[in-house]
C-alpha cells in the first residue's frame, strides 16, 4: 500500500498561465477553431468528490483570511479542471498546454465557458491530499495571486489520479470571474 504522504515529497508545480485581462485568449478566432481541445463532454455532468470539496474549504477559509469572498464551484470550471487532470494523468505528462496541443483557456472554451471575464489556471501533481496541494500553491508566489485574485468569484477543482503515470495524482483549479452555474459539495 503506497503512504499518500511520503509520496507527496515527489511534487511538481507548473508556472501559472493567469490571464488578467478580462476576454483575452490570446488567440485569434480562427486558430481557436483549429486547435481546440477534444474535449469529452461526459465532464460537463461535473459533481466534486470529497478531496476537491476539501480543497474548496481551505482555499475560502484562506480568502476569507485575506478580507476576500468565498469562492463557489462553477459547474463548467469543474469540468475543465477535471478534464485536463485526467488527460495530464492517462496521457503522463505535466503542463498547461494539453496531450493535443491545446490551451488551457481552450480547455475552458471548451465547456462553454466563454465569458468575457478573468481567468486562471494552477496545477500540481504527486499528491493526494487537498493540504498538499493547497500548501504548494501558497508558497508559489504566483500560484497564491491566483488563489488571492479579488476578481475571481468560481473555482473548478479537478484531483485525477492513475498509477501507471509518473506523478499518480494530479490536481487542477480553474478560475474565473464570472458566476455562472454552480455545484454544491
Amino acid at each position: 500500500m503506497i503512504d499518500l504522504r511520503d509520496h507527496a515529497r515527489k511534487i511538481a508545480v507548473a508556472t501559472v498561465l493567469a490571464l488578467l485581462l478580462p476576454g483575452f485568449l490570446g488567440v485569434t478566432a480562427s486558430a481557436e477553431s483549429s486547435t481546440a481541445t477534444a474535449f469529452d463532454t461526459s465532464f460537463l455532468a461535473y459533481q466534486p468528490i470529497i478531496e476537491e470539496c476539501t480543497f474548496l474549504t481551505i482555499i475560502n477559509e484562506y480568502r476569507d483570511e485575506h478580507g476576500l469572498g468565498s469562492l463557489q464551484i462553477s459547474q463548467k470550471l469543474g469540468a475543465a479542471a477535471k478534464f485536463h487532470s485526467a488527460d495530464m494523468a492517462s496521457n503522463n505528462y505535466f503542463s498547461h498546454i494539453l496531450h493535443d496541443g491545446s490551451t488551457w483557456s481552450q480547455n475552458i472554451q471548451s465547456t462553454g465557458y466563454d465569458y468575457n471575464t478573468y481567468r486562471g489556471e494552477n496545477i500540481a501533481a504527486g499528491n493526494y491530499y487537498a493540504d498538499y496541494a493547497f500548501t504548494q500553491w501558497v508558497n508559489s508566489p504566483i500560484h497564491n495571486a491566483n488563489m488571492l485574485n479579488p476578481d475571481f468569484t468560481v473555482i473548478g477543482i479537478g484531483l485525477v489520479s492513475s498509477d501507471s503515470s509518473d506523478w499518480i495524482y494530479y490536481w487542477t483549479t480553474t478560475f474565473g470571474g464570472y458566476t455562472d452555474k454552480t455545484v454544491s459539495c
